[in-house]
């Protein structure tokens, strides 16, 4: 039986999870508690040895990040919620841990703990929390990304990703290393998560980070040389916005 906690700073929020989450999944899980604060969740958390929480991003003044920080070991899996923030909301996809967005949506909760239920997210939860934890207090572009793999994942400093190639629902990931890795995302998937860092959608099967570029070379279109050699077509319709991007570096 999963034990869970919910941390949220509106009581309004608790009775919406709790009431979606009971009786409909009471033979898997139970509610063994509730916290409007962060203080309140470090104490339930301790006392109460949930195996999941679902965790609010923005807690009064504090964040569910200053929680688990607060905490000397993660031994539990963590469903964000979160009405907004959208700087939270990348540092959670760049950890690869599940978020759900207020109202909370049946399917989306579905969702979610149908993959809790897969006993290798809670191997991986306390790690994929460290990298949260990291990315939430680096500054500049030097953070990393947890990359599921078929054996389970890959840590990668996205400095480090020379580009990201489409093939249909599973993306390629190049490294600089020549390392590569098949994850089944999408490139719009990896295109929301990096765009701010240096990385441009050259063409509809190409994300590329702009680091890398050797070169520009016109056509109608254009193509561009990266440092490992590789030639990449670039869409006539991103042309102008690549030579903009390219222009600011």
């Amino acid at each position: 039986m999963i034990k869970v906690v919910i941390v949220d700073d509106e009581q309004h929020c608790i009775d919406r999870l709790t009431h979606l989450l009971v009786p409909a999944y009471n033979n898997i899980l139970t509610v063994v508690g509730s916290a409007t604060t962060v203080e309140e969740g470090i104490r339930s958390v301790t006392l109460l040895r949930p195996s999941l929480v679902f965790l609010d991003v923005q807690i009064y003044e504090k964040t569910g990040f200053d929680l688990l920080r607060a905490l000397p070991d993660i031994n539990f899996a963590v469903i964000f919620t979160t009405a907004y923030e959208k700087f939270a909301i990348q540092a959670i996809k760049f950890s690869a841990i599940d978020y759900l967005l207020k109202p909370i949506d049946e399917e989306e909760l579905s969702i979610a703990l149908l993959k809790l239920i897969d006993t290798s997210v809670k191997k991986t939860a306390s790690e994929k929390i460290d990298i949260l934890l990291q990315n939430t207090q680096a500054n500049g572009v030097h953070k990393k990304i947890i990359v599921p793999t078929v054996s389970g994942f890959e840590l990668v400093d996205i400095t480090n990703i020379v580009r990201c190639q489409s093939d249909i629902n599973y993306t390629t990931i190049f490294l600089k290393d020549k390392q590569k890795f098949v994850v089944s995302k999408t490139l719009k998937d990896f295109e929301e998560m990096l765009t701010l860092y240096a990385f441009f959608r050259v063409h509809n099967s190409h994300l590329i980070n702009l680091s890398f570029i050797k070169s520009y070379n016109k056509g109608n279109g254009g193509y561009v040389i990266l440092t490992d050699g590789t030639e990449i077509e670039v869409s006539s319709r991103r042309k102008e916005d690549l030579l903009k991007r390219l222009a600011c570096i």
